[in-house]
């Protein structure tokens, strides 16, 4: 943060999760969210589960209303592992391809943006990012709808009875793994940080829930479709053949498991793979592994189709995302790297675009 009250945010609000780093807080909830309502059972004998940090606790509980003050809209949701725990019938992922005119997912993101805030009210320089596929399509109506003025007021958690403001006045809007290749590449001041890779070809490999996003860099430049493309598979491609096996493994019982890839997702997430059944568990990792390198496996062979005019040419392969830091043994090809923090790889890189635009408009200001 340059000020007390600027707030320079990068922010990948996935299929699957939230990302959202500011340099000094990085924030991460699934992007699970339902409509809250009045908690009566729910708060029974109830302590608040000290879940690390006050930031980590504070994400375990979000039980919000959030404000759009430009139109005046309030709704109460709850978010994250809250909602799967306290409405699992209603509580659902984000799917719209664009979220920017999405009232869900944007207060997903503000949130975000509420719970990395470090002062009550505080305007915010935002960058983020869209598929690959959809950026031609999406970019311009992103920068134009993802800003205006929010409130969050907490009801539950460490925040519990405050209300944090922000304001949200530029967004700046990448392809998804461009924001990889950034925080790879530059410092917060445009300085290259990494020479190596703005030469020749370098490709960024970005797993995500629903998708993969794929983008090649030639001196530097990312390069035009076919050659930067986005493949329809993902992690939820690993849970569907989970889900399969699973229904498989039990159809002579006489109430076999039907699952999906929003069930799945939180038991490997908080259960470790482990599906509570009878009287013990099944472990779902095997099965799990075996996708994985399928997914691998499939990722690798479409890099190698799509680019093999130049697939002896590169000589940087990053590997990026959550998805990708599971999926990284089963890539096939030569040069591979597994970026540092993967997740937050295009979180982070949006910030440093977020950070030197503000930079360019302090530099402005002071030369006029």
């Amino acid at each position: 943060m340059f000020d007390s009250d600027i707030l320079v945010a990068g922010a990948d609000p996935g299929f699957g999760a939230i990302k959202l780093d500011t340099g000094d807080t990085k924030v991460l909830f699934p992007a699970v969210i339902c409509n809250g309502n009045e908690r009566i059972f729910s708060t029974l004998g109830h302590t608040l589960i000290n879940k690390g940090s006050d930031l980590e606790t504070q994400i375990s509980s979000l039980d919000v209303i959030v404000k759009n003050n430009s139109t005046g809209v309030e709704r109460h949701y709850f978010m994250g592992s809250l909602a799967e725990s306290l409405n699992p019938n209603e509580a659902h992922y984000c799917w719209d391809e664009d979220k920017s005119s999405d009232e869900e997912a944007t207060a997903l993101l503000v949130v975000g943006l509420a719970l990395a805030q470090k002062s009550p009210k505080v305007n915010v320089y935002l960058g983020t990012g869209v598929p690959v596929k959809y950026y031609a399509s999406l970019k311009d109506k992103y920068e134009a709808e993802l800003k205006g003025a929010f409130s969050v007021e907490f009801i539950s958690g460490p925040l519990a009875g405050v209300t944090h403001h922000l304001n949200i006045l530029r967004s700046r809007v990448l392809p998804q793994s461009y924001g990889v290749f950034i925080k790879e590449t530059l410092n917060e001041y445009g300085i290259p940080t990494n020479p190596k890779l703005f030469s020749g070809y370098v490709v960024v490999i970005d797993p995500g829930f629903r998708t993969t996003d794929i983008a090649t860099f030639h001196d530097g430049i990312m390069l035009d479709p076919p050659n930067s493309f986005s493949i329809e598979k993902g992690l939820k491609w690993a849970y569907i053949g989970v889900a399969e096996k699973l229904k498989e493994m039990t159809k002579n019982h006489t109430n076999p498991i039907e699952t999906d890839d929003k069930e799945l997702d939180k038991i490997f997430r908080v259960n470790g793979g482990l599906y509570p059944w009878n009287n013990g568990s099944l472990n779902l990792n095997p099965i799990m592994q075996s996708m994985l390198t399928q997914l691998g496996t499939d990722i690798s062979r479409e890099v190698k189709k799509t680019l093999k005019p130049m697939l002896s040419k590169i000589h940087t392969v990053l590997v990026a995302g959550k998805v990708g830091e599971m999926v990284y043994e089963h890539i096939q090809l030569d040069n591979k790297l597994l970026i540092d923090n993967p997740q937050f790889g295009n979180a982070t890189g949006f910030r440093i675009m977020a950070s030197t635009l503000v930079n360019s408009i302090t530099k402005a200001n002071t030369t006029t």
